[in-house]
């Protein structure tokens, strides 16, 4: 399959998965449904033990979803896809499903990773970044909430009161402060050192048995499966929000003001500035 927002190159075993999508590489609805593809394939392939996400943009793994795709969906545009699930949105799906896999999913982060990138690798078993790398769930300064699985996934990664502070101050955190609050799990000096972690990371596994892999991973999911009604309990709740917060006309006049004058480099680099010069 032919991609635009990503590409794939395979080594053996490993995958390793580039997403690229515009200045700052924007989770639109279009990488949604490529990366759906992509995982739709990894899901019956036997042959690719390891999946590794980075991005190709240096400064960005990704910027946030893209906001016009979402003011799409609410005016129910045919165009933007949909989950298949009543309760359950596209971003949440995806985030199931990457879950699911019978791989080992790990995010490279090396630059900024908000919004529904953020919730993606929550989706993912290990997650590493360079001191360089900011994470943030900003929505809440926009007077909504983080819809992609990230008010649900968050607390049970960070624990309850990290995940209000990360969510309701909106701010950039740090590649270290990510490591210390438990969002990764570690972060390296720079890029150079991250490559190398990541790659020796990877090589070690890659040399376990398939069965092995499976065997540990349906055991560490083991004591969570009588959790998964409260996540998608989460889940329901979470698009419940959502549809409630954008029904307040300011907040969806917000939500329309930054669509139109965000997704920049410059509007994306300092993010909170940005949002606070529009509200």
């Amino acid at each position: 399959m032919t991609y635009t927002t990503l590409s794939t190159e395979i080594n053996g075993a490993v995958m390793r998965v580039k997403l690229n999508n515009g200045d700052v590489n924007m989770m639109s609805a279009g990488m949604a449904g490529e990366l759906f593809a992509l995982v739709g394939g990894l899901a019956v392939n036997p042959d690719i033990k390891v999946v590794v996400f980075e991005s190709d943009n240096p400064d960005f793994f990704i910027a946030h979803f893209e906001l016009n795709d979402i003011l799409k969906s609410i005016a129910g545009d045919p165009a933007m896809p949909a989950s298949k699930y009543a309760d359950i949105n596209i971003l949440q799906s995806l985030g199931l499903s990457i879950n699911a896999l019978p791989q080992v999913t790990i995010a490279k982060v090396d630059g900024i990773c908000r919004g529904g990138g953020m919730e993606l690798i929550l989706a993912m078993d290990m997650v590493f970044a360079s001191e360089q790398a900011r994470f943030a769930l900003p929505e809440a300064s926009v007077g909504f909430l983080p819809s992609g699985g990230g008010a649900t996934l968050l607390p049970a990664r960070v624990g309850r009161g990290r995940a209000l502070e990360i969510m309701l101050t909106g701010r950039d955190f740090s590649g270290a402060e990510a490591e210390s609050y438990g969002l990764v799990n570690c972060t390296l000096e720079d890029s150079k050192a991250l490559d190398a972690y990541v790659d020796g990371a990877v090589e070690r596994i890659q040399n376990v048995r398939i069965e092995a892999i499976s065997a540990v991973k349906a055991t560490v999911k083991k004591p969570f499966e009588g959790l998964r009604g409260g996540l998608l309990a989460g889940f329901a709740q979470e698009n419940a929000s959502m549809v409630e917060c954008i029904s307040d006309p300011q907040v969806f006049a917000a939500l329309q003001a930054l669509a139109a004058n965000s997704g920049t480099r410059e509007t994306e680099l300092e993010l909170a500035d940005t949002i606070a010069g529009i509200l």
